[in-house]
């Protein structure tokens, strides 16, 4: 059997964006599996006491399986521990301290026993184009946003639509990333669908589509796929038989434009993708986009 690769997710933004409350949204989420967190700081974030079934050093244990972790010894050591507990665990979150490089902590993910899940990052809609603009915390901020594979703005509530239009636009010329307004669901977070699973969710939640391949793709075909990739699209996870990789299954993941493949470490892939978008995208859009790498060149 291959070795467990534990997905591993960068959360970060700058001070105040919201990063303690997702990750403790996370941490009582019974849908997303067993997690393991890494933070800075315990004292930053607020477990909920029912959830804490031991606190053992530098990591606090929880009755749902998930673990939060400390990184007193650095992130080598941290990583090297949660590598060991790799059957407890389901993926990895880092959440980046205020003024850190989300692109930097990136770099861990490619360690051994872990692929790179995605880096997020929030932005305080209500505060983020003015602080961008300073001339002491500005570059850092901007500096975050151009790392993000996915952008969640938070605190939408506080301010009108054009409001919020405003600052969307002005992401859109800050990054190429995918901007999404919180909250949203895990599995527009994650990805969560199981490939060949189809279930019903509300329309405020997020629509999602798989779709197997009879045949092997030709890496030409997932280039144009990739290129024409729709607004909606906020995740792509699953597996393909590449026409130019025949000694094995590649791993497809997809998350915002980022795209990225490597050699499947699943015993049994299928050939077959799921993709994850936005509110509102048509479904018969996203099967017609997958469609794409069944055509012929």
């Amino acid at each position: 059997m291959s070795e467990k690769v534990l997905p591993f997710t960068v959360i970060g933004g700058y001070l105040g964006a919201g990063k303690t409350t997702l990750i403790n949204s996370l941490l009582s989420d019974s849908t997303i599996g067993r997690l393991a967190i890494v933070v800075n700081d315990f004292g930053e974030i607020n477990i909920d006491e029912s959830l804490i079934l031991s606190h053992d050093g530098d990591t606090i244990s929880l009755t749902n399986g998930c673990i939060c972790c400390s990184l007193t010894d650095g992130f080598a050591e941290t990583l090297t521990q949660i590598r060991g507990r790799s059957n407890d665990i389901d993926r990895v979150i880092i959440e980046v301290s205020g003024v850190g490089e989300p692109r930097k902590i990136a770099q861990w993910g490619h360690t051994p026993g872990y692929s790179l899940d995605g880096v997020v990052v929030l932005v305080d809609t209500s505060t983020v184009i003015e602080r961008s603009k300073d001339s002491y915390v500005g570059e850092t901020i901007c500096s975050q946003i151009a790392a993000a594979d996915l952008i969640l703005l938070s605190r939408c509530d506080l301010l009108e639509e054009d409001e919020i239009r405003s600052v969307e636009h002005w992401l859109k010329e800050e990054s190429s990333a995918m901007a999404l307004r919180g909250p949203i669901s895990a599995s527009m977070l994650f990805g969560l669908e199981e490939i060949g699973t189809e279930k019903n969710f509300s329309s405020l939640d997020h629509v999602s589509a798989t779709l197997e391949f009879p045949a092997s793709i030709d890496l030409a075909a997932i280039d144009i796929w990739e290129k024409s990739r729709p607004s909606g699209i906020v995740r792509v996870k699953g597996f393909l038989s590449i026409n130019e990789r025949p000694e094995n299954s590649t791993e497809i993941q997809m998350c915002g434009p980022n795209l990225t493949m490597r050699a499947s470490q699943s015993d049994s892939p299928k050939n077959a993708l799921v993709a994850i978008a936005t509110p509102g995208t048509p479904k018969a859009s996203v099967i017609k986009w997958l469609n794409l790498l069944s055509l012929p060149n």
